[in-house]
């Protein structure tokens, strides 16, 4: 009785593996390659207008890259004296490999 629960356990095993494999041994469609574009861009914050524009001019920035296919990957602030100055936002976008 125990060798039969050992065999069928061990055949449970053996059929999980082969339907986990069964899908990558069917031929898969080529893939689409895609590589990324990433840029870079300084948003400067004027003097007078920190506290009421800094958000602003992010939020128009974003929107004109985002209309293009670009997506935000990183935001850095530089300040300097304690004071922003303006931000560095990355940008990055897939497009087709040549």
């Amino acid at each position: 009785m125990r060798e039969k629960v050992l065999i069928g356990v061990l055949f449970g095993v053996l059929a999980g593996m082969l339907l986990a494999q069964s899908g990558n041994l069917v031929a898969q469609p080529g893939q689409f390659v895609t590589c990324q574009q990433s840029k870079t861009v300084w948003r400067d914050v004027s003097r007078f207008g920190r506290k009421k524009s800094a958000a602003q001019n992010m939020t128009e920035k974003h929107d004109e890259f985002s209309r293009d296919g670009w997506r935000l990957v990183d935001m850095e602030t530089y300040t300097e004296n304690s004071d922003l100055e303006g931000f560095f936002l990355s940008y990055s976008r897939d497009i087709a490999c040549s």
